[in-house]
């Protein structure tokens, strides 16, 4: 099981596997259809190079990294295999499925007292520039633990969490340029809204979604995935009685939602 809910900027996500025996992407081909998938939430991964999470377990826990954003495990991955016979943690790259020795490096280091079953404690992963780290605490590259360097680099597309031996894993999870409320989708692809367009900023979605939200008159986005171009928009001073749009190749309208998904307001005037 798998639950997500918004709480600032955090997503927190708790898992319950009920796998049995050991589990690690050093052995098993099919390594992703063991874990719980994370994008399964509409979580925006793009770019990021870098997660921060607490964990929370009696036993091994596993966070995968996939090229693959169908979650195919005969593309190249990253894993960290959190407390490997309880005090040893491995960080593993793999290029492919085939366990061929050429085709799988890793790191192995000894990590006592590194999780903890009524305790979170808080730890990140970080991929970049080919160096796969692993460290303790919510900073990003402080407290390092252990790194692998000279990994093959790839953009991390799919997120897999697990944990084996059918031990409860409970993780909070915190990305990169995650955003603070909800927001739906409730028009068509390559549809675009003529509300009033108060800032227009080059960005990712996430950062755009982010921009609205901080902002008290922004009531959704337009946002042009291929253009990486983001317009905040408002109703403006007009009595709202229906939001316009028009269609327009490479666009989606977003809308700002209160009180969760209950109150979309793109949704409300699609659906009155």
């Amino acid at each position: 099981m798998l639950y997500v809910f918004v709480e600032g900027v955090h997503i927190t996500t708790t898992v319950s596997t009920q796998v049995d025996g050991m589990i690690c992407s050093w052995y098993i081909p099919d390594i992703m259809d063991y874990t719980i998938d994370v994008n399964k939430y509409n979580l925006d991964l793009s770019g990021i190079t870098s997660l921060v999470f607490e964990l929370k377990t009696c036993g091994r826990a596993h966070i995968l990294m996939s090229s693959s954003d169908v979650r195919n495990s005969a593309e190249p991955m990253y894993e960290i295999d959190i407390g490997f016979d309880t005090h040893k943690t491995y960080i593993i790259h793999r290029a492919d499925d085939s366990l061929d020795s050429g085709s799988r490096m890793f790191s192995k280091f000894l990590t006592s007292n590194i999780f903890n079953c009524s305790v979170y404690l808080p730890l990140w992963i970080s991929w970049a520039d080919g160096d796969i780290k692993l460290g303790t605490g919510s900073v990003v590259d402080e407290n390092v633990l252990e790194y692998l360097t000279s990994a093959p680099q790839f953009e991390v597309k799919a997120i897999g969490v697990l944990t084996d031996y059918g031990m409860l894993g409970s993780l909070k999870i915190q990305f990169e340029d995650n955003f603070i409320g909800y927001f739906d989708s409730c028009s068509m692809d390559n549809t675009k809204s003529d509300m009033v367009v108060v800032d227009d900023i080059k960005c990712s979605k996430s950062v755009c979604v982010v921009s609205c939200v901080m902002s008290r008159t922004c009531m959704g986005i337009n946002f042009n995935t291929a253009m990486t171009s983001c317009e905040l928009l408002s109703f403006g001073s007009d009595v709202v009685t229906d939001i316009p749009f028009h269609i327009e190749a490479g666009w989606r309208f977003y809308s700002k939602c209160f009180n969760v998904e209950t109150a979309c307001l793109g949704c409300y005037f699609d659906n009155r």
